[in-house]
């Protein structure tokens, strides 16, 4: 005899008889078998369908264990628009509980035996609980009810039987958790806190709670909250702002107030600094120490500085070096005050005002004054030879960042000096120490580091190496949904290293997806998002808006900017200005750019002027100019400007008849071309050295790029699909290509589009018959 029941409501007669069924020696149970991740897929692409199925089926199997009911009530929900958050995918289905799932677990929890409601609440909360005491005192019960309850919730296959209590779902645990009132929900998390704490947990675990808890003005929740804000620093690991911002909020005794308010503004410094400001602001008014003192005074100018408020950055500076007295504590001081009152002229006018009176204050006191020497030869184009002098004797400074030796923002100053200076392979140096004592500190530079290293490693050749670690960066400048100081800089070093990848269609887009296409943009942190920006726009063939974006950088450098950083950036106008047909504009400029970069004396920019201005000049003059640039990059470490410099000496020469030496040069630029990793650049090459009418001596091609499938996908459209095909999932492809989620769906959509497919499983075949078509 086939028995088909439905569960009771609750206990009963009903209960009692389908209990005694069940159990009987004689009665065979059958229940349905989980579903398998292919069948997952199939059931998500005929119902909630997306451009990804099989992740929506991984996540699906990982929250449901394939249980086909609670596959059934997210697919229904998902079906009628209920069952997923405001604006989200389908790959996240599974983060809100079905409604019906929630109304019978509730009813299934009623109807066992007390306190197996609140038993499983707990559990929800705590997420692991293997502590017996921390049972008994979370849920408040002695160890009778806890076990009958226990034992009716595995019987009933809400909990998992083990070493462990967990449930037998990650989606029932959903569940129970959406079920658990706000209040109650929130008593439960105390009462985990304090169970915890008794324990020995970590900190961590322990703030975790009380981060969901009610503040009670409690001393040791704020202990905790400190400790594991501290925990969370010295690893590296975000969750710092949460534990202090809740550690404010219990509140902290009087006492301790200042301390709290200092700590969260400069945790906060990096994610927002509109409220590290305003945080380090009433922490300065409560500070009385001068070391304390001073160093919220140079953490409140730095957060002032991020939301462009420089005038009042360069106040805050100046009025604590006068009070506080000499120390490393008002050196550091002195070398944000040496930047902060350069990024405006209405700071650079403050600053030079304050400098005065405290010059006379300070004479005698040993203060750094190179730094300021140092920032002066930078922004007045002093030599190369001289300002790197500066820059090495600013990192001799005795000890270490943060050991009473060079602060954390000279270090960098320095080694961005270097950098302008083309002392390439001495900036790398100085940037990597710099990183990775940072991040052994637990201390925040604004990815400003990383930013400064991508930029080095670009000019050094690695250009792949460069686009991951800004990538990296970018993303971490915006991990709070509030943009930092770094993110111009950051997505200005990614598009110029995906123009060198031949990624136009991606960099368009990472300016687009935060509003920097067409941002109108008046800080000097903009001048390498404004080169950027014009120099896609003129690989795109929007010559007037590439034209207008270099133009208004230029200025904007020249009133605001270094000089010495300056030289040789804004060369692309000059190829813009001379291809619109502004030839006399063009050349006016070109010379003077190359009067600037004699001037300056750095191989690396005079090489790339000379290499422009060329492209203005008249045949003779174009090749000593050429020859000049080749001259002054062989052997040099900026291995892509010489591949470019190469190319471009082997054009002209290959125009005039030379075609021997021009295959040569051609040959040596498409091998240091594939050694970068710049792809735009080697296809160039190899065009131009397969017109001379030798393919024969053409170079191999560049192992890193497959062949262009004949389908029209871009570049981008088929790296996502080839990363597809071989199995990855859409968060294992975003992280690879360090973009986006939301790129990675797009892109497929595209590819599946132009592919005619409509299956995940699809993907590889269809790849395949593109290459051979």
């Amino acid at each position: 005899m086939l028995t088909v029941a439905m569960e009771p409501r609750g206990p009963g007669p009903a209960a009692d008889l389908l209990g005694a069924v069940v159990t009987s020696f004689e009665s065979t149970v059958l229940r349905p078998a989980p579903l398998s991740l292919r069948a997952l897929e199939k059931v998500v692409a005929e119902t909630v369908g997306g451009p990804d199925p099989r992740a929506v089926a991984e996540s699906l199997l990982e929250a449901t264990g394939g249980t086909p009911m609670l596959v059934r009530a997210v697919i229904d929900e998902a079906a009628a628009g209920t069952g997923r958050p405001a604006g989200a995918g389908a790959d996240r289905l599974t983060e809100r509980a079905p409604r019906s799932l929630v109304r019978w677990i509730v009813r299934k929890l009623r109807s066992l035996p007390e306190p197996s409601l609140e038993l499983a609440q707990m559990v929800a909360v705590l997420g692991r609980a293997t502590e017996p005491l921390v049972v008994e005192q979370t849920t408040g019960r002695g160890d009778a009810g806890v076990d009958e309850a226990l034992a009716a919730l595995i019987d009933a296959e809400i909990l998992v039987d083990g070493p462990e209590l967990r449930f037998a779902h990650p989606l029932v645990r959903t569940a129970v958790d959406a079920s658990t009132p706000l209040v109650t929900r929130g008593r439960l998390h105390a009462r985990a806190a304090r169970a915890l704490a008794t324990t020995g947990a970590s900190p961590e675990r322990i703030a975790g709670h009380l981060l969901e808890a009610p503040a009670r003005a409690d001393q040791r929740a704020v202990r905790s909250l400190l400790d594991a804000a501290a925990a969370a620093t010295a690893r590296g690991e975000r969750g710092t702002v949460c534990y202090l911002r809740r550690a404010l909020r219990e509140p902290p005794a009087d006492r301790d107030l200042p301390m709290v308010l200092s700590q969260l503004g400069a945790a906060e410094l990096p994610v927002d600094h509109e409220a590290a400001a305003a945080h380090l602001g009433e922490a300065l008014e409560l500070t009385s120490a001068p070391d304390a003192r001073g160093a919220v005074a140079r953490d409140l100018a730095w957060a002032l500085a991020a939301g462009s408020r420089f005038e009042e950055a360069v106040t805050v500076l100046a009025d604590a070096i006068v009070e506080l007295p000499a120390s490393d504590t008002v050196a550091d001081l002195h070398d944000a005050l040496s930047w902060i009152g350069r990024l405006s002229p209405g700071a650079r006018d403050l600053q030079r005002q304050r400098l005065a009176g405290i010059r006379e204050r300070t004479t005698g006191t040993g203060l750094p004054w190179d730094l300021h020497g140092l920032l002066d030869d930078l922004w007045n184009g002093t030599d190369a030879r001289r300002t790197a002098d500066s820059a090495e004797q600013v990192l001799r400074r005795a000890g270490l960042p943060g050991e009473g030796g060079v602060s954390w923002g000279a270090a960098l100053t320095a080694s961005w000096a270097l950098a302008a200076c083309d002392r390439l392979p001495e900036a790398h140096r100085a940037l990597r120490t710099v990183s990775e004592e940072s991040r052994r500190r637990g201390v925040h530079l604004l990815h400003l580091d990383d930013c400064l290293r991508a930029s080095v490693e670009l000019q050094l050749g690695r250009v792949p190496a460069a686009a991951e670690l800004v990538a990296t960066a970018l993303e971490a400048s915006e991990s709070a949904g509030r943009p930092t100081i770094a993110q111009p800089i950051a997505a200005a070093a990614l598009v110029e290293s995906l123009i060198e990848l031949g990624e136009l269609e991606r960099a368009t887009a990472e300016l687009a997806s935060r509003e920097l296409l067409d941002a109108e943009v008046d800080t000097p942190v903009h001048l390498p998002l404004l080169r950027a920006r014009g120099r896609l726009r003129l690989a795109l063939g929007q010559t007037d808006a590439g034209v207008a974006d270099l133009l208004r950088g230029r200025r904007l450098d020249a009133e605001l900017g270094p000089a010495a950083g300056s030289v040789g950036r804004w060369t692309p106008l000059v190829t813009a200005l001379h291809s619109s047909g502004r030839v006399r504009d063009a050349q006016e400029l070109g010379e003077e750019e190359l009067a600037r970069a004699r001037a300056f004396g750095a191989a690396r920019p005079l090489a790339v002027v000379l290499r422009t201005l060329a492209a203005t000049a008249a045949p003779d003059r174009a090749l000593r100019l050429l020859e000049e640039a080749v001259g002054l990059l062989d052997g040099s470490p900026a291995v892509l400007e010489r591949a470019r410099t190469l190319y471009v000496h082997a054009r002209l020469l290959g125009s005039t008849g030379r075609t021997p030496t021009a295959r040569e040069h051609l040959g040596l630029a498409a091998q240091l071309a594939v050694e970068c990793g710049a792809s735009s650049l080697h296809g160039r090459i190899r065009e131009e050295l397969l017109s001379l009418g030798d393919p024969a001596r053409s170079p191999a091609r560049d192992p890193r790029r497959r062949k262009r499938s004949p389908s029209v996908l871009t570049p981008s459209e088929e790296r996502v699909a080839t990363l597809a095909a071989e199995g990855l999932s859409n968060r294992d492809i975003a992280q690879k290509l360090f973009v986006t989620v939301k790129t990675v769906e797009w892109h497929l959509t595209q590819a599946y589009r132009k592919l005619d497919i409509v299956s995940r499983e699809d993907l590889s075949e269809a790849l395949q018959a593109a290459e051979h078509r």
